[in-house]
């Protein structure tokens, strides 16, 4: 995915909190705030480091987007990054502008996940060309800009599901036809789903759980 900061996860937050506990008792007032302020200072420090996984906050080279939600603004190819993140210049309100886009709906395969985070990267190449429209839905936790991209009027984000090369995002707001096209594409064996149970990828929101 995206090379973005990782806010500590709440597994990391504990051992932290447990080994800084264990530092406190029996120290004295003042040593006490020392280790406090030290504490801030090594979380901080924790997420602002790379995650293994390349999600590094490099969000200072991508502003947030100057869009109004709900609008559609040209945007042409720069980089793509895998299967549902991309960077594109962007004509918002201001200009033009460099964004880095998440596509919503849709939950691609991580680059670790091998062979199929590279085929997912290489297939929304294929449909996505050089220039596209983005229907932008506003920043995500990452500040990254949400979008719906379309090419000549087709769903982009929809036909990566459709065809199998991404999973519809597992959330209760993904909408009922992203899903519906997971099962259709599961059911037709499209894509992904053309190989064996045993071959098959897992969801990604399980792999980061195991893996990041």
């Amino acid at each position: 995915m995206t090379r973005k900061r990782t806010p500590l996860n709440k597994q990391q937050q504990r051992r932290l909190a447990a080994l800084f506990i264990s530092f406190l008792r029996g120290k004295k007032s003042l040593d006490k705030v020392i280790i406090l302020v030290l504490s801030g200072v090594i979380m901080l420090a924790f997420a602002a480091w790379p995650h293994k996984e390349g999600r590094s906050n490099d969000s200072g080279s991508h502003d947030a987007f100057h869009g109004q939600n709900g609008q559609t603004y040209r945007c042409a190819l720069k980089k793509i990054y895998d299967g549902d993140t991309v960077t594109a210049r962007c004509n918002g309100q201001k200009g033009q502008q460099e964004i880095r886009i998440r596509l919503a709906g849709i939950d691609a395969p991580e680059m670790g996940q091998k062979p199929f985070g590279e085929e997912s990267k290489r297939e929304l190449g294929k449909r996505l060309g050089q220039n596209f429209d983005m229907h932008y839905l506003g920043p995500d936790y990452y500040q990254r800009s949400l979008g719906t991209l379309f090419v000549y009027g087709r769903n982009i984000n929809l036909q990566m599901v459709e065809d199998g090369y991404a999973f519809a995002y597992d959330s209760k707001d993904t909408p009922a036809a992203y899903k519906q096209a997971e099962k259709n594409a599961r059911a037709a064996r499209r894509g992904f789903w053309h190989k064996g149970k045993n071959q098959q990828p897992i969801n990604p929101k399980i792999w980061r759980r195991h893996h990041l």
